[in-house]
């Protein structure tokens, strides 16, 4: 497990302004997707344009299965769109389709199948476009000169450009289903080490209960110790994809105390109770996709909804205003169905000011080594100095 920290230019050689005299907190636009399962062979790898937004993102974030099949050419068609994207960072995470960042897995899958197919263990990767074992992580580490950033798991710090400080905890980890990449048995368990500092979360997989409930099962698919780690941490945002057809967004009201899980596990979670937290679906599939029982007048909305968003190429997303001192968290799942008016999603967040601890929630630090490199975009200059400290 890893932690990294991005930093900028220091602000003090330019500004003589006290932070105790600026506010804690500072807006931060992002912009989120996940299983965009990109294919290589397709005529159309994206289903939706280059988001057009004025003035662009601070970040960019998806949630992984960047690939179909997790070939080079597909990771390759990945960074180029999001080389075309206005924002000064982007962060990826892998997801179960992306098996070749996998290392101990597509090992073991070369060795097999290059054994029953009679060949060398370089010749079948290659015949098959996956590349060697690690050329594909190689690939999305080199692409740290345009701002983007490969997240395996762990906690990752960074200083933005905006003046905000970003703590992430990133996983690729999902419940075991088939043998692709990154995946757990209910046996074996995972630990998602999210320390209490994060303010975003970024998983493949959804938490237990919250927008993971399966059309093909009508069960909830999301992983218990996920939800339980979160439940402890309360993070701003917490984004995920993996199951597309729970695509929305929902916002969970922490109370004081809080222990166990959702009451009842009927799939409708609209104005779902926890033991002590209450959740509401902001927005879910059925408020872009047209239903049986809409009327008329629901029925054009929709449509004209549909169309700003697809021309737009995001949805936007207004974070929940907080009421009194209530604790809140807001959970995206950014799996973008293949289907007109899902598109990646936009929102604005308050994250803490660098060198400042809000709410508990900072005071960190970790010594760096600079990189020297520098990424230059339309809204402001980021250092992209980058620490591996090892941690247990």
């Amino acid at each position: 497990m890893t932690t990294s920290t991005t930093s900028p230019p220091d602000p003090s050689a330019s500004t003589s302004t006290s932070t105790s005299t600026l506010p804690s907190t500072i807006p931060t636009r992002l912009l989120l997707l996940s299983d965009t399962h990109i294919r290589s062979r397709s005529k159309n790898p994206l289903p939706f344009p280059v988001p057009s937004i004025p003035g662009g993102a601070d970040i960019v974030i998806h949630a992984g299965d960047i690939t179909d099949s997790s070939k080079l050419s597909e990771f390759s068609l990945c960074l180029s769109y999001l080389r075309q994207l206005n924002a000064p960072l982007k962060l990826i995470i892998a997801g179960n389709h992306d098996y070749t960042l996998d290392l101990p897995v597509y090992s073991q899958r070369v060795e097999a199948q290059s054994k029953s197919a009679g060949m060398g263990q370089l010749t079948l990767p290659r015949r098959k476009g996956l590349g060697e074992v690690g050329e594909a992580k190689r690939l999305l580490e080199e692409a740290r000169k345009d701002g983007i950033f490969y997240l395996e798991e762990g906690t990752h710090r960074f200083e933005l450009a905006n003046g905000a400080r970003l703590v992430v905890y990133a996983s690729p980890a999902t419940p075991a289903f088939g043998s692709q990449g990154f995946q757990y048995t209910q046996e074996e368990g995972h630990v998602f080490d999210v320390p209490p500092e994060a303010d975003v979360v970024i998983s493949h997989g959804p938490p237990r209960g919250v927008l993971d409930v399966s059309r093909l099962t009508r069960t909830s698919c999301g992983s218990v110790e996920l939800w339980e780690r979160v439940k402890e941490v309360r993070p701003r945002l917490h984004v995920f994809g993996h199951i597309h057809e729970a695509w929305g967004a929902a916002v969970v009201k922490w109370p004081q105390a809080l222990a166990g899980g959702w009451e009842g596990d009927d799939g409708k979670h609209k104005g779902h109770k926890a033991k002590g937290a209450e959740m509401t679906v902001l927005v879910d599939r059925g408020s872009v996709e047209e239903g049986w029982e809409d009327s008329k007048e629901e029925r054009k909305q929709k449509e004209e909804r549909v169309e700003r968003i697809v021309r737009d190429g995001y949805y936007p997303l207004k974070y929940p205003e907080r009421e009194g001192a209530a604790e809140q968290t807001l959970f995206v799942n950014a799996a973008v169905p293949y289907a007109p008016g899902f598109v990646p999603w936009l929102v604005d967040v308050e994250l803490p000011r660098s060198g400042m601890d809000v709410d508990g929630k900072g005071g960190s630090t970790c010594a760096e080594e600079r990189s020297g490199e520098t990424n230059t975009r339309s809204r402001g200059c980021m250092s992209t100095t980058l620490e591996q400290l090892q941690i247990s």
